[in-house]
Formats: structure tokens, C-alpha cells, sequence
């Protein structure tokens, strides 16, 4: 019987630790959902359409919360598109056209001129915090 009990007792102990002690690894995000590198910032996307076109300009919508999931209101962002498999960078100039409120971005002129593999570089200002998002596609 005191055996069970040391036995319970360490278990009891380590199941304490596992929610008392601080997280050493970084925050992992749900699917959809992709951290900056620094942790800064958190981001999802909506696209006007779906699956994602090619040759046809089209809308997006961005939302970027902080590292408390708090909205970043009035951030500038910048986009940069690479195809690893081309070398090829975004043909065309994506924009923020404006800032919805509540960490919502709307941007304008999302264009990919071919299919496969991209990855955009979501750069992103606000106050003094400068952070980069890696978004993965496949179109």
C-alpha cells in the first residue's frame, strides 16, 4: 500500500509540474494560423476565392493579431512572393489598400503567374516592432 501511495504521490507531482512550469518550446499555431518569427505577431488570411487562381487578380484578406492575440491596429505591411522551384518572385505588386479595424488588412492585387510551390515573406511594422510571417502555398 505505500508503495501505491509513492507511486500516486509521483505521479501527482510531475502532472503539477507539467502545468506549473514555463513552456521551453515555442508556441505551436493551429492550422491557418502562422507565427512571426520572433512571436510578435499572429496571421491568417482570407482569399476571395478557392482554391487560389492563377493568372487572375484577386482580393485578400489579412488579419494580424499580437503575441496576446490582441488585433494590431494601423500596422504597415509589406508582401513579397518567391517560387523556390522558378526563383521567381511575385510578377506583380500586391497592396494594402487599407486597414478594416480589429486586425484586419484588405489587400488588393494578389497575383500568381504560375502553379506550384510559393512562399510570401509578410513583413510587418507596427510601433516599433518589425517581425516577418513565412506563409507556405500551394497553387
Amino acid at each position: 500500500m505505500k508503495i501505491i501511495l509513492s507511486k500516486l504521490l509521483l505521479i501527482a507531482l510531475i502532472v503539477l509540474a507539467s502545468f506549473t512550469l514555463p513552456a521551453v518550446a515555442q508556441e505551436e499555431a493551429p492550422p491557418g494560423v502562422w507565427l512571426s518569427q520572433s512571436g510578435s505577431y499572429r496571421l491568417s488570411y482570407s482569399s476571395q476565392y478557392f482554391p487560389i487562381p492563377t493568372e487572375t487578380p484577386h482580393e485578400w484578406i489579412l488579419y494580424i493579431l499580437d503575441g496576446n492575440r490582441r488585433p494590431i491596429e494601423n500596422a504597415v505591411i509589406e508582401i513579397h512572393g518567391y517560387h523556390p522551384e522558378s526563383r521567381e518572385i511575385l510578377s506583380r505588386m500586391t497592396y494594402i489598400s487599407s486597414h478594416l479595424g480589429r486586425g484586419a488588412y484588405q489587400v488588393l492585387n494578389m497575383y500568381f503567374h504560375q502553379r506550384g510551390d510559393w512562399e510570401l515573406n509578410i513583413v510587418i511594422s507596427s510601433g516599433s516592432k518589425i517581425d516577418s510571417v513565412i506563409v507556405p502555398l500551394s497553387i
